[in-house]
C-alpha cells in the first residue's frame, strides 16, 4: 500500500509550491515530487480572490503533481479548503489532529480515529471510504504518526520557495 501526502505551500513572498511525498505503509518515503514556485500575478490575485489557492490546487499544481500517480492508494491533505477542488479519481483524505476526547461523527464522509487517551485524528473523505480502507488507515497509525509527514513536506517546500537554485 502506498500513501500520498499532498500539500500546497504559500511562502511569505506569496510564492506557491505543491509537493507530493509518497510513503509505504510503514511511513518510509519512496518518492517526492514538487512544482517550482509559482508567483501569481496581481491580476490573478484580483480575479481569483479568496479562491486563488483552490484554483492553483485544481488547475495548476494539483494537475502537475497528481498526474500519473496510479500506485498511490489514497492521498492525505492538510487543507480542508482544497478537498473539493482537486481533480483525481483517487480518494483524498483531509487529516487533522485533535487533542480532545474521542468525538463521534454523524457524517457519512467523516470519521475519527483514536490514537491515545488524548489524541484523535479527524478524517474527512472526498468520497465514500470503505471500512477496509479505514481499517488500513488505523493500522498505519499504529506504525507512524500520520500527520508528521506534513512537517517534512512543508520544510521541503519552504526550502524550494526560498532557494533560487535548481532542486532537480
Amino acid at each position: 500500500m502506498m500513501i500520498g501526502y499532498f500539500m500546497i505551500y504559500k511562502s511569505p513572498e506569496d510564492k506557491y509550491s505543491g509537493g507530493l511525498m509518497t510513503l509505504n505503509d510503514k511511513g518510509l518515503p519512496t518518492n517526492f515530487k514538487y512544482t517550482e514556485p509559482i508567483k501569481p500575478s496581481k491580476i490573478q490575485k484580483i480575479i481569483y480572490g479568496n479562491n486563488l489557492k483552490s484554483f492553483l490546487a485544481s488547475e495548476i499544481i494539483g494537475k502537475k503533481i497528481l498526474e500519473g500517480e496510479n500506485d498511490i492508494d489514497y492521498f492525505f491533505i492538510d487543507d480542508n479548503e482544497i478537498l473539493d477542488f482537486i481533480d483525481t479519481d483517487k480518494l483524498l483524505v483531509y487529516i487533522k489532529e485533535s487533542y480532545s476526547d474521542m468525538e463521534k461523527s454523524e457524517k457519512e464522509n467523516e470519521t475519527f480515529i483514536n490514537i491515545s487517551d488524548k489524541k484523535t485524528y479527524k478524517l474527512i473523505f472526498s468520497k465514500k471510504a470503505g471500512e477496509d480502507l479505514i481499517g488500513k488507515i488505523k493500522d498505519n497509525a499504529e506504525y507512524f504518526n500520520l500527520s508528521e509527514p506534513f512537517i517534512r513536506l512543508k520544510e521541503a517546500l519552504e526550502f524550494i520557495c526560498s532557494s533560487n537554485e535548481s532542486h532537480k
